[in-house]
């Protein structure tokens, strides 16, 4: 019975072994997702502050897409992780019932010891008081030769029937256990491996991605800084030049750079003159690049600015 219970009780320690390796895993993989989720957020939060272009638009909406994934795996493993945090839980009760059955029935186990010792030593008493010495000779030697036969445990015939059976079953399930917990043991540190080899995988492929987007942002303030200094030279020319020129020489550039050096102009009135004195089809171009940039602004003096424009331009239409 007590031989049995241990390894019962050797199985429960197994399995919560196992158990317990799988809530970590899960934990790590919830660490991981966390990580990749707030550095998604500082890009995106990065991006939001700096939207420029329609490829910024595009980038944010391909990190809020990943940010949702993220999520959504999040949610998955925290369903996990409860779920693993139960079995752990249901695991640690019958272990501690299984150590408590069997601390209670070793304490029996010792407290019939006791008991039977304590038979003996007054049935010893007695005999020595009512018998005499010869007597109590002769009465232990004849307990001395029933104690070497009583000392031998007999195996009743339901022993051998029902326990050792039982015995062998429980020692086979136990070797099988214990060969599917090497396994396991195995196939999770494999798989812990695997985490390492992914997370080094997506750090490398963020840091790719991190110069990528350096690159980009380099490149598109370069090329803000070379529009802005077109602009600047041409907003020196456009100033001191009458409405018919300056329409001829802004027909001629990109329509968002007439734009710009329109919007610029201090004189709304000559910004208006100039755009109705340009080639119908640039100012047409013009035109649409400035409801464009209206639409992206609140209510600033730019805004203002290219409304006014656009009101002189239809007015002169009419």
């Amino acid at each position: 019975m007590i031989k049995t219970l241990e390894k019962l009780i050797k199985i429960k320690e197994l399995e919560k072994l196992i158990e317990l390796q799988k809530l970590e895993n899960i934990k790590y993989e919830i660490k991981l997702i966390e990580s990749e989720k707030a550095k998604y957020f500082q890009l995106l939060e990065n991006k939001l502050k700096n939207i420029t272009s329609a490829r910024d638009l595009m980038e944010i909406a391909l990190l809020s897409r990943g940010v949702r994934s993220l999520e959504k795996r999040e949610r998955e493993k925290s369903k996990d992780l409860k779920s693993q945090e139960d079995r752990v839980k249901k695991l640690n009760l019958e272990y501690k019932t299984l150590s408590s059955y069997l601390d209670r029935k070793r304490k029996e186990i010792t407290k019939e010891d006791l008991k039977r010792e304590e038979r003996e030593h007054s049935y010893n008493h007695l005999l020595k008081r009512s018998y005499g010495k010869f007597l109590l000779i002769l009465v232990g030697f004849v307990l001395t030769a029933s104690a070497s036969g009583w000392g031998e445990e007999k195996t009743l015939p339901y022993q051998e029937k029902l326990i050792k059976p039982y015995l062998q079953k429980v020692s086979l399930e136990f070797e099988k256990l214990s060969e599917e917990l090497l396994k396991s043991f195995k196939a999770l540190e494999k798989k812990e491996k695997q985490l390492e080899e992914k997370k080094k995988f997506l750090l490398l492929l963020e840091e790719e991605l991190r110069k990528l987007l350096d690159k980009a942002i380099n490149l598109e303030r370069e090329e803000r800084e070379r529009k802005n200094k077109k602009v600047e030279k041409l907003l020196q020319i456009i100033a001191k030049a009458d409405p018919d020129s300056a329409g001829e020489t802004l027909s001629q550039v990109n329509p968002e750079i007439a734009g710009e050096v329109l919007v610029k102009l201090p004189n709304i009135r000559k910004a208006g003159e100039i755009l109705s004195s340009m080639d119908p089809e640039r100012a047409g171009k013009v035109i649409e690049y400035l409801m464009k940039r209206r639409e992206k602004l609140t209510a600033t003096p730019v805004r203002r600015k290219i409304e006014e424009i656009l009101k002189y331009v239809e007015g002169e239409s009419l």
